[in-house]
């Protein structure tokens, strides 16, 4: 037996927050994500989705990097914890980044609003497979309806439309961003097993920080071959996703995860679409419509059904395997 394999964790149980803390911890990290692709559209204007990410897990780096040194001592992990460290960093902020800004600029920003919707069911349907959560009509009726509500907010209607342009290069656009919001899933329900162990502060900065192993090589070679061309707007976008999505709103996201079984989680998501529709009235005076507001309704019942089924805390997920 190794040296690394005695290594059990250095720190006792930390409390799991509350299940009121934890549902204000994922509807402040949906809030917050409802502002991520506004943003990274103005991003995307002047850099390419790779350098896009090396620059801003770069700048969220040095915001989080002294929560990692203040805390260098958890990093004396078990195997299995450093495992699923990296699962997270890779499933979260490697694959699920690239290929989600991929996907963005393929495809149409109405195909990716609606689709958002679809991380919620992957990670409700990953928490009844994983962790065995006990799946009820209930739970599948209420991320229904939240499916139901986000549909009538993109579509503003029964019937569906469709944008002009596309052909293929949507398609595969659409199948990307699809693709990233499985490895979100994924990720979000692995992250569970650090509960209690790891507060959400130190795995929000370890795996953004071990995401760098990869973005940091590769926005070099992107860099390199194409240049950087920065505009106000595309460093504002860069900016609001390094220091809001990353480092604050993935904080809030990991700690309601740890309050909070994944299926119920999962119907939090359901307020990025209906945020973002009100920030669109807001800031851009687009009009509100009836179906607008029936599927706001759907999304907050949606939320609030799911919230009452809630019966456990979280649930951790056995080892894996050495």
């Amino acid at each position: 037996m190794s040296a690394t394999e005695t290594i059990t964790s250095p720190t006792p149980a930390r409390p799991v927050p509350s299940q009121v803390q934890g549902w204000t911890m994922l509807i402040a990290a949906n809030i917050v994500f409802a502002g991520a692709y506004v943003a990274g559209k103005f991003a995307l204007t002047t850099v390419s989705p790779v350098t896009l990410n090396a620059l801003r897990f770069t700048l969220a780096s040095v915001i989080l990097a002294p929560i990692v040194i203040r805390g260098r001592r958890q990093l004396r992990m078990s195997r299995s914890d450093a495992l699923t460290f990296a699962a997270v960093s890779v499933l979260s902020f490697v694959l699920n980044k690239y290929f989600e800004y991929v996907g963005v600029n393929l495809s149409t920003a109405s195909d990716s609003a609606l689709l958002i919707s679809g991380e919620g069911i992957c990670t409700a349907v990953c928490a009844w497979i994983f962790l065995r959560e006990r799946a009820t009509w209930r739970h599948i009726a209420a991320l229904a309806l939240g499916t139901l509500g986000v549909y009538l907010i993109i579509e503003r209607g029964v019937l569906p439309h469709i944008d002009p342009g596309g052909g293929a290069q949507r398609i595969l656009g659409d199948g990307f961003f699809l693709l990233s919001l499985v490895f979100e899933a994924v990720a979000s329900i692995v992250s569970k097993r650090l509960a209690g162990g790891f507060s959400p502060l130190f795995v929000t900065a370890a795996t953004v920080v071990g995401s760098l192993a990869v973005w940091i090589p590769a926005g070099i070679v992107d860099i390199t071959l194409h240049g950087l061309h920065l505009t106000a707007l595309s460093i504002g976008g860069i900016v609001y996703q390094a220091v809001f999505v990353t480092a604050i709103g993935y904080f809030f996201w990991f700690g309601g995860l740890q309050a909070l079984a994944g299926a119920s989680a999962a119907a939090s998501l359901f307020i990025q679409p209906l945020v973002g529709t009100l920030l669109a009235v807001l800031i851009l005076h687009d009009t509100l419509s009836i179906f607008t507001l029936i599927g706001g309704a759907c999304i907050i019942v949606s939320v609030w059904v799911v919230s009452r089924l809630q019966t456990g805390t979280a649930q951790a997920l056995p080892d894996i395997p050495e």
